[in-house]
């Protein structure tokens, strides 16, 4: 009894500490006003202004009534600390609070500010009539002008819609359209003191009808080569000043109807994209659904990305990305289907000479399922270094002709050292092919071809050229299971570099010999 009667002690004190000095703020414009304290509903502000010019504790909670709109910039101009965010919300019922831009810059802004958690709120930054090539604006922006690191960025449950800023907007002059406006940017900007984020999770959140870019990072300290360490020279009169972003982590978040690129993330290590839905991006411009660049150790998994849009001429217009600048980047159990140039990309980017900074060293690309994507299934172009991709599914039905499994594709430079192993090449309609072009030292090991040959030009030592045998190709994840007797069924090679499941969950010893495909159980 004494013992409950401590720990009961020590939960009251040590939520004591937690609350500490918080209060509780807030916000309602219909019944609110600014000469209240808003300390309670009865006596709550009413605008946007008012919570932008007040300064807070950390720990304390600025709460918008429910289903209210708030027109105006939300600033955050205050930082909570690591046991006690500060945290902006909605009070009174489940449906979300608005933060409306109306056309502005920005819908909410950050700058040098941290420990700051945003959930269950709307956001949305619409500007009606004529949008220039000029006009350039997002939902949220968060700055780290200078600050060194920035730390715990939480937005869950929140939902950012209808942003038109332009997509054809040119970034400080260069000759590219520029992908840092739209939904939501994190922004390092600065030379002073080196900065970074630290401790970004987004959870449980929309992202839709955005122009130009769902989701973005930027950073001034970005320059590296590939071997380079933080303050050598890296050719041209740069210096290494790459200062990744740590903790990045997106989890159950849906993206949908994005002008361009869904999400986009950079200048990190170690970040996690996981069970994520990316629907319909690339709808305007040219865009993969996601795409890390100048990133180390970036895994994606359980993702399902889809109905990429290809309009004629893009260069883009495929699920799951892996651009130069990265290293270690692993894309694993995703579902990458009907998109509109294919499922999956590996780019190193330009090589070297002018460009010494590009490369992409290390991607592995493994128990994905990639189906039904028009005009290719893999894109590797580049410098593209090492690249394994094993045990995966590329399936197309009768309604896609002309499909290039593989293309392998030169940028100034030729991919070099891929290697392909126990993957299924399947394609129910006609002309499938492969494009090798002048790529270099590339292996192709136990697969199982049906309705494409195996490759005559990097050949196959143990090809398997027959029907899969599936349960249910073409019907969802779940159709690429294998029958009793199946071909496939221990026909693989053991791979060193093997996780210790299968897409389906089932248990992987990386030492003996496995299936070929994506199910590992034997049958």
């Amino acid at each position: 009894m004494g013992n409950l009667k401590h720990v009961f002690l020590m939960t009251v004190c040590f939520l004591f500490l937690m609350k500490g000095n918080c209060k509780d703020f807030y916000v309602d414009a219909v019944a609110g006003n600014d000469n209240n304290n808003g300390l309670s509903k009865n006596v709550a502000w009413r605008t946007l202004e008012k919570v932008s010019n007040n300064s807070f504790t950390p720990g304390d909670i600025i709460a918008f009534k429910t289903g209210q709109r708030f027109v105006g910039t939300l600033h955050i101009n205050s930082s909570g600390t690591e046991f006690r965010p500060l945290i902006y919300t909605t009070f009174g019922g489940a449906t979300p609070s608005i933060i409306d831009g109306n056309g502005d810059s920005t819908s909410i802004y950050c700058l040098n500010h941290q420990y700051i958690n945003l959930t269950n709120l709307a956001v949305t930054n619409f500007r009606n009539g004529v949008v220039t090539k000029d006009d350039v604006f997002t939902g949220i922006r968060i700055i780290n002008q200078d600050a060194g690191t920035l730390h715990h960025f939480h937005l869950d449950s929140v939902r950012v819609y209808n942003v038109n800023s332009t997509h054809i907007a040119k970034d400080e002059g260069k000759n590219d359209q520029s992908r840092f406006y739209g939904g939501v940017l994190f922004y390092t900007r600065g030379d002073k003191v080196r900065s970074n984020f630290d401790g970004v999770m987004i959870t449980h959140s929309s992202f839709e009808n955005l122009s130009r870019t769902g989701f973005n990072f930027r950073s001034d300290w970005d320059r590296r080569s590939a071997f380079s360490k933080f303050g050598d020279s890296i050719g041209k009169g740069m210096t290494d000043n790459w200062t990744p972003n740590t903790h990045v982590v997106f989890r159950d978040n849906h993206f949908k109807n994005i002008a361009g690129n869904g999400l986009i993330v950079r200048v990190a290590t170690g970040a996690l994209i996981e069970h994520n839905l990316f629907d319909s991006c690339g709808v305007i411009i040219s865009g993969n659904a996601v795409f890390n660049f100048n990133t180390d150790g970036t895994v994606y998994q359980y993702n399902e990305a889809k109905n990429t849009i290809y309009n004629e001429g893009d260069t883009d217009a495929r699920g799951i990305d892996s651009d130069y600048r990265t290293k270690n980047t692993t894309i694993q159990y995703n579902y990458l289907h009907d998109n509109g140039l294919g499922g999956v990309t590996a780019t190193g980017g330009p090589g070297v000479g002018d460009n010494p900074v590009n490369f992409n060293m290390g991607t592995i690309i493994r128990y994905n399922i990639i189906e039904n994507n028009a005009r290719q299934g893999v894109y590797i172009s580049g410098r593209v270094e090492g690249l394994e991709m094993y045990n995966n599914v590329v399936y197309a039905d009768a309604r896609f002709n002309d499909v290039v499994a593989i293309k392998l594709n030169k940028w100034t430079v030729y991919p070099n050292g891929s290697s392909f192993s126990n993957n299924i090449f399947c394609f129910k309609g006609t002309n499938a092919s492969y494009a090798f072009t002048s790529a270099t030292n590339v292996l192709f090991s136990h697969n199982l071809y049906s309705g494409i040959l195996p490759p005559t030009e990097f050949k196959d030592p143990f090809p398997l050229d027959t029907d899969p045998r599936f349960m249910a190709p073409g019907t969802g994840w779940q159709g690429y299971k294998l029958l009793k007797k199946s071909p496939a069924i221990l026909a693989g090679t053991a791979i060193k570099s093997n996780v210790e499941k299968d897409f389906y969950g089932n248990r992987i010893d990386k030492n003996k010999v496995l299936n070929i495909g994506i199910e590992n159980i034997i049958k």
